[in-house]
């Protein structure tokens, strides 16, 4: 029995469940594999009853028949395979054949398929739209949260359909959602091959040899078989589908690399039910096994539902053995209480009125607004004949109409206006704010990381906003063309009004620009491009203090390369910010000025440099200057703040030759790299595909979960559950859950 553990009042979620795994994975042992080895015996024991029954050929044997397939369908799902294949026995020098790697499960699903598409993509990705691919199995519309598509509207006769020919469909259900998580087409060898050899070997030895042995019997045998391999296989998806689907139970925004231990085991509460037995079917099945099947040691009828009536249990600790999971259930739903999550559970026999009612409400396009008060739907016409067009053209909507949870990362954004300035050199985009996004702030001197997907190739490039969150119910951006750029010329190209643009998060401050308040004196430095984080400093300077003495001295090639010059010609003029332009060119234009930054141009323009908090936002070479000249000038400096828009270079070690192993557990692959190759360098060379943006660890964009290993960043500090690969270095052997 799992012993009790004592909790401080202000352990957190993450903390009380990992101590309550410790604690009950550290007592897994002999009993545990006797008791497997016994369920094995018993599941054996059926299946040779079963198939003496079908020699019989009368009408109760036929049944009866039936019933025993079915139940050792749903056993060697359940309390066997299933578990059995998340490791609950790797640990123990016992296991033998009950090794993850070495069971040999008898049920229609390619093991290496289930373990991408369970493993890979459904648990850490819980009912996560776009990522849990387990979500109505690729082809049901289970949650409103879910998009819709054309199909959907006969879902119904669909699933029903697939049901009729369920042990033949299985592999093929399955192998479709692996080929999704692993990025496969359906018609590849991937995809179709091994459901095809599992579905045939299958239907031969059910439909053809079993039945052959039975003589005369032939056909009662073939119906025995039939209805017994559809019972067992649409129980196991009907369980399975109750565990995540309709009613109360939640569906989610992709929450990104940063989500923490606590949101994650929350998730795993709010998108999980288990379901209550139903004394009525389980003592009718209980009979027949008493009287069908004799057997010594009997296990627990619970074992047909191993993992699946404690399902909240197995989300939480996936490899942990079923007998656990029942032991730890109470256990469990005092932490949910404790931390005021909700504990699904639902009666067996209620949930098939649930499903049926929500497959039933959900082929049409409600979404979590609008389900169960579809009038509102029909109140917005131009939305509905949107998610229609869509939805049969199997084309995603980006602005997300059915998930009601507002989305933080990766969020396509409209564009409400486009404007090309500078003579074309640059774009002013206005973007909308997303649906949820009205408690989201941000200081002047902010950015957004833009992500774009080139030939394959997902870019991230980050925009400074010209606004701060004070004094904009919007997002604007500009854009300047950049010479070879992949990003920045195609989004000045493409974005038009009514576009969309993905956004990796929220407006982030990287603290180098951060204005927490209004300095009563300021000097500004801009160079190109870099104006746009100083024009939302000055503008809220303009806004907060009007009698602040505030200067700009903004640099460009030419005049034609000046962003925003009328706007802070205008800002000038209403505020009294004093405002300085300077060509490397001459201008015929009288208010610009034909110099370049110095220390002596720098007091000719500004003698009291020394007393002013100073922001200077250009490439790295000019930066380096400013603080120069500006250091000279006898500006301390805690007064000088800056943010380059050009990523540094790394600063790599030299190769000192020793070579370490970075292995990627979800693409079961590995590389060697040396001391000076980052671990994004080390992706690339295996052919992973992963986020780029600036490569200095700023945008996050490539942050990706680390299972093991030391970088340069830990080696004297605490190890780091997730990091940044792009400016990642090894110093150990490292896993990555890519």
């Amino acid at each position: 029995m799992t012993t009790a553990i004592a909790v401080s009042a202000d352990t957190g979620l993450a903390e009380e469940l990992q101590n309550l795994y410790r604690t009950t994975k550290a007592q897994v042992g002999d009993d545990d594999l006797d008791h497997i080895r016994n369920v094995t015996a018993y599941g054996q024991a059926i299946n040779a009853r079963r198939v003496e029954l079908l020699h019989d050929g009368s009408p109760r044997s036929v049944v009866r028949a039936a019933v025993l397939e079915t139940l050792y369908r749903v056993m060697q799902f359940s309390e066997l395979g299933h578990n059995i294949i998340h490791g609950s026995y790797d640990d123990l020098p016992n296991g033998g054949e009950y090794h993850s790697d070495r069971y040999r499960w008898d049920f229609n699903v390619d093991v290496d398929h289930w373990k991408v598409m369970h493993h890979e993509g459904h648990h850490p990705n819980t009912n996560v739209i776009g990522k849990d691919h387990d979500l109505g199995y690729s082809v049901a519309r289970g949650m409103a949260g879910q998009d819709w598509f054309g199909h959907h509207v006969a879902q119904a006769a669909i699933i029903g359909g697939l049901l009729a020919a369920a042990p033949q469909a299985a592999p093929f259900f399955l192998a479709n959602v692996a080929r999704l998580v692993a990025g496969k087409p359906f018609l590849s060898g991937y995809t179709l091959r091994s459901p095809a050899e599992i579905a045939t070997r299958d239907a031969v030895q059910r439909y053809l040899r079993e039945p052959l042995t039975t003589g005369a019997n032939f056909l009662p045998a073939l119906v025995a078989n039939y209805l017994g391999g559809v019972g067992g296989y649409s129980s196991v998806l009907f369980l399975v589908l109750i565990e995540h689907h309709a009613g109360e139970l939640e569906v989610f925004a992709d929450p990104g690399p940063d989500e923490t231990p606590d949101q994650y085991y929350e998730r795993q509460f709010r998108a999980t039910r288990n379901f209550l037995r139903s004394p009525e079917v389980d003592n009718y099945l209980e009979r027949v096994l008493l009287e069908e099947v004799p057997f010594d040691n009997r296990p627990d009828f619970r074992i047909f539902y191993g993992g699946l009536d404690t399902h909240i249990e197995h989300h939480l600790f996936p490899d942990l053995p079923p007998s656990k999971q029942r032991e730890i259930a109470p256990a469990v739903r005092e932490i949910a209480a404790r931390h005021g999550l909700p504990y699904h559970e639902t009666p067996l026999l209620d949930t098939l009125p649930l499903i049926v009612k929500t497959l039933a409400g959900l082929s049409i396009p409600l979404g979590e607004r609008e389900y169960g008060r579809p009038l509102r739907l029909l109140a917005q016409p131009f939305s509905l004949v949107r998610r229609l067009a869509f939805g049969a053209a199997y084309k995603t909507l980006p602005e997300a109409p059915y998930l009601g949870k507002p989305r933080f990362y990766n969020v396509p954004v409209k564009v409400l206006s486009s404007k090309s300035v500078a003579k074309g050199q640059a774009r002013s985009v206005r973007l909308q704010k997303p649906h949820g996004w009205d408690d989201v702030q941000w200081e002047a001197g902010a950015f957004v990381s833009v992500r774009m997907e080139i030939g394959g190739e997902v870019l991230v490039r980050q925009y400074s906003l010209v606004h701060d969150s004070e004094s904009s119910n919007t997002m604007e951006i500009c854009i300047k063309r950049v010479v070879d750029g992949r990003v920045s010329n195609r989004l000045n190209d493409e974005l038009r009004v009514g576009k969309y643009v993905t956004l990796v998060g929220v407006p982030t401050t990287s603290g180098g620009l951060a204005m927490r308040s209004t300095p009563r004196k300021s000097l500004f430095i801009a160079g190109g491009v870099g104006i746009t984080p100083i024009i939302a400093q000055l503008r809220r300077i303009a806004r907060e203090s009007a009698g602040s003495d505030a200067v700009l001295l903004y640099f460009n090639r030419d005049d034609r390369s000046i962003i925003f010059d009328r706007e802070l010609r205008d800002l000038a003029h209403r505020s009294g910010i004093r405002v300085l332009f300077f060509t490397d060119r001459p201008s015929r234009r009288s208010h610009i000025i034909h110099d370049r930054l110095s220390e002596l141009m720098i007091k000719r323009h500004v003698g009291d440099v020394a007393e002013r908090e100073t922001f200077v936002c250009a490439p790295p070479a000019m930066i380096e200057l400013a603080q120069s000249a500006l250091s000279g000038l006898g500006l301390p400096d805690e007064r000088f703040h800056t943010e380059s828009f050009t990523a540094p270079v790394l600063e790599r070690p030299v190769d000192d030759g020793r070579r370490y192993t970075v292995h990627f557990r979800r693409s079961r692959s590995s590389v060697e790299i040396g001391s000076a190759t980052t671990l994004l360098e080390a992706a690339a060379s295996a052919g992973i595909r992963v986020p780029t943006g600036c490569e200095r660890g700023l945008c996050r964009a490539c942050v990706t979960p680390k299972l093991s290993g030391t970088t340069q960043f830990e080696a004297d500090g605490d190890q780091l559950a997730r990091i940044t690969v792009c400016n990642s270095l090894p110093c150990s052997d490292i896993e990555l859950d890519l």
